[in-house]
C-alpha cells in the first residue's frame, strides 16, 4: 500500500480497506550544548501523540554519534540508517544556520543510505 493511500486509507482493486498506524519521526536537527530543540521535539510530540492518529517518536541525531564531514565511518551510520528506513514520515526541528539547515543535519540526511 502506497503512503498517500495508507495516510487517507484508500484502497486500490482487491484490497480491503485497513489502516496501518504511520511512524513518524519528530527529528532534532542540532547536535549543540544548550540547543532548544529536545524542549520543542517534546512539545510538538505532545501535541501531536493527542491526534491519536500516529505513533510519534523523537530522534535525536547527537545520539547516533554520527561522523563529521570527511571522518571516518561510524558504526552510527548504520543505525541512523535503519532508523530512517522504520518510519513512514518525518516532522524537523532544526534551527536556521546561514539560511539553512545545520551542517550536523545536513551530514546527517546525507549519510542516509537503503540499509
Amino acid at each position: 500500500m502506497g503512503f498517500f493511500n495508507q495516510l487517507f486509507g484508500r484502497k486500490s482493486k482487491g484490497e480491503q480497506t485497513m489502516r496501518e498506524t504511520l511512524n513518524i519521526g519528530i527529528i532534532l536537527g542540532s547536535t549543540r550544548q544548550g540547543r532548544v530543540s529536545p524542549q520543542v521535539g517534546s512539545w510538538v510530540k505532545e501535541i501531536a501523540d493527542k491526534r491519536g492518529d500516529a505513533n510519534y517518536e523523537i530522534i535525536d541525531i547527537a545520539e547516533f554519534k554520527l561522523p563529521f564531514l570527511g571522518e571516518a565511518d561510524s558504526p552510527g551510520i548504520a543505525a541512523w540508517n535503519e532508523k530512517l528506513y522504520s518510519l513512514d514520515g518525518f516532522i524537523f526541528i532544526v534551527q536556521e544556520y546561514n539560511h539553512s539547515i545545520t551542517g550536523a543535519l545536513k551530514n546527517a540526511l546525507d549519510l542516509a543510505r537503503e540499509p
